[in-house]
């Protein structure tokens, strides 16, 4: 039982650790890789289902979630912040809930006060799509539907800020 219990510590440790690990990678336009995978998911707050390609021709910024993940918790007001300057200039910014409870996952949105679409992927399917293997995640869609950036790990502090805000500057102009 105590070897168990050692094992779920470990490998929980792993996980916070990838998580916590901020990179970004940049991506080129000119490879199949780059295209931005369709999907179809419920909505947290509606009663609808929401595909990626609802937003055909608008920037969208991607971003996998969970609410056992502390740093996708700290990340989400300054994520709020740009989804509320950004949204006029045709940027949507949409939150995927990933292997949570839908319930606890609606509640925690609304107690947040994130106002963003929020989808459910109870099954890790959308995630897998784009080889998400750590939380927080946040993709960079350009109009033309390729992703152009790819964040791993949260956008915290005045570097994270900058980070976001470089990102968004980009797929939206």
């Amino acid at each position: 039982m105590r070897s168990i219990f050692i094992m779920t510590a470990l490998v929980g440790l792993l996980i916070c650790t990838l998580s916590c690990n901020q990179s970004t990678e940049e991506s080129s336009a000119l490879t199949n890789d780059n295209i931005a995978e369709n999907f179809s998911l419920d909505s947290l707050s509606e009663n609808k289902k929401v595909s990626l390609e609802d937003f055909k021709g608008k920037a969208v910024v991607l971003n996998f979630w969970a609410t056992w993940c502390g740093p996708c918790r700290e990340e989400m007001p300054l994520l709020e912040e740009y989804w509320n300057k950004y949204k006029k200039k045709d940027v949507v910014f949409l939150g995927i809930d990933v292997m949570d409870d839908k319930n606890n996952a609606a509640e925690f949105i609304k107690k947040m006060g994130v106002t963003y679409p929020n989808l459910y992927d109870p099954t890790g399917k959308a995630s897998s799509k784009y080889g998400v293997i750590a939380l927080p995640a946040t993709f960079f869609i350009n109009k033309d539907g390729t992703i152009a950036f790819k964040n791993y790990g949260p956008f915290l502090g005045s570097e994270g800020k900058k980070k976001l805000k470089l990102f968004l500057k980009e797929i939206s102009d």
